[in-house]
């Protein structure tokens, strides 16, 4: 039998193969997690409807292969993973630095289709 991985869990590991744009350079202490942990929440919580950091959180705490895959995937290099004031912190922060991301994963794309280029 194949031990195929789920979809959820693919999908947040392509996440990982999209650039993402420097973070700005900005005075105080520099954030802990990635920004691109905050996207990969951010895609599973629209996928699975939560709409909050105590669902988001309450989700995760079940015990599925699916969730416990998540979890390994949502934790920085260090193995620690974020509280809930810090999803609800950097969730909220997160719409002011998506337009960036759209843009860099946009002309990430247009240089692997170049639809400039001429067919032939």
């Amino acid at each position: 039998m194949l031990h195929q991985k789920p979809l959820l869990v693919i999908l947040v590991m392509l996440v990982d193969r999209i650039p993402m744009p420097p973070p700005p350079r900005k005075r105080g202490r520099p954030k802990l997690y990635p920004d691109r942990l905050m996207v990969k929440a951010l895609i599973v919580m629209i996928i699975r409807c939560l709409y909050t950091a105590y669902s988001w959180l309450a989700f995760l705490e079940q015990e599925t292969r699916l969730t416990q895959q998540l979890r390994v995937l949502l934790s920085d290099e260090h193995g620690r993973f974020p509280c809930r004031r810090t999803w609800e912190r950097r969730l909220q922060a997160l719409p002011d630095e998506l337009p960036s991301m759209i843009g860099a994963l946009g002309r990430y794309l247009l240089s692997l289709i170049q639809p400039w280029a001429q067919q032939g």
